[in-house]
C-alpha cells in the first residue's frame, strides 16, 4: 500500500503544470510514461484489493464448520442458525458489496485543485473494470451469480442492517445468559458474529480501490492542449 501511495503521488506531481520549460523537461512525464504508470497503478491496486479481500474472507467463513456440531442440540440450534446466517451475510458484504472507489484530488503547481469535468468520474470496480455492467453496476459491485439484479439490489440495501440487527439480538442473548466475555467471543458465543461484522465493515473501508478517472481525464486534456 505504501508503494501505491508513493506512485500515486509521483503521478500527481507529473501532471502538475510546470512553471517553466526546464521544469517540464526535468519533472514531466511523456504520454507513454503516464499511460504506463496509470496502467501499473490500476493493476497493482486491483491485485492488492482482490488478494486482501480473499484472505479476509477466511475470517467470516472459517468458523462456519465449527458451528455445524451445534446444530444437533435443540438448545443451541436457533442461535447457531442465526450466527451462521450472520457470518454468511458478512462474507457476502465483504466480497460482493465493496464501497465506492476513493477519489484522487488533482492539484496544479501552486497547490490549487484543478477543476474537473462535469459529472462523476468513471469508477472502477474491484475487478479493475469500469462500473456499469450486469449485477455489479451499482457503485462497482461485483456481479452476483444465480440471482437476479433486482434481488442483488435488495440484498445490497438491506443485508448489512439486517445482519447488524441479528448480531445485536445475539449480543443481548449473550448478556442475558450471563456468560463470560471469553465464552461470548468463541464459537457458539453471541459476541462472535458482531465482532466479525465489525471487522468486515472496517475492511470494506480499507479495501476501497482508487478511482483513476480524474488522472485519466487530466492526461487526455493535457494531450489535447
Amino acid at each position: 500500500m505504501k508503494a501505491l501511495r508513493s506512485e500515486t503521488t509521483r503521478l500527481r506531481r507529473s501532471f502538475n503544470y510546470p512553471e517553466s520549460d526546464e521544469d517540464a523537461v526535468e519533472e514531466g512525464m511523456d504520454e507513454q510514461d503516464q499511460e504506463l504508470l496509470l496502467s501499473h497503478l490500476s493493476t497493482h491496486d486491483t491485485h492488492s484489493t482482490n488478494l486482501y479481500t480473499h484472505l479476509l474472507l477466511l475470517f467470516p467463513l472459517a468458523p462456519l464448520l465449527l458451528y455445524i456440531p451445534l446444530l444437533v442440540s435443540p438448545s443451541t440450534l436457533l442461535p447457531s442458525v442465526a450466527a451462521i446466517c450472520s457470518l454468511l451475510a458478512s462474507a457476502y458484504a465483504l466480497y460482493y458489496l465493496p464501497l465506492p472507489p476513493v477519489r484522487i484530488n488533482i492539484v496544479d503547481a501552486s497547490g490549487k485543485p484543478i477543476s474537473s469535468t462535469k459529472g462523476k468520474a468513471a469508477a472502477r470496480g474491484p475487478d479493475g473494470r469500469r462500473a456499469g455492467n450486469g449485477n455489479g453496476s451499482a457503485e462497482g459491485r461485483r456481479p452476483v451469480p444465480y440471482i437476479s439484479e433486482e434481488t442483488a439490489e435488495i440484498l445490497a440495501k438491506y443485508i448489512i442492517p439486517l445482519n447488524a440487527a441479528v448480531c445485536a439480538i445475539l449480543c443481548v442473548c449473550e448478556v442475558w445468559q450471563g456468560r463470560s466475555w471469553g465464552e461470548g467471543v468463541s464459537v457458539g458465543g453471541g459476541y462472535l458474529p458482531g465482532l466479525i461484522l465489525a471487522v468486515v465493515l472496517w475492511a470494506r473501508r480499507e479495501l476501497r480501490v482508487v478511482d483513476l478517472g480524474e488522472l485519466e481525464r487530466l492526461r487526455v486534456r493535457g494531450k489535447g492542449s
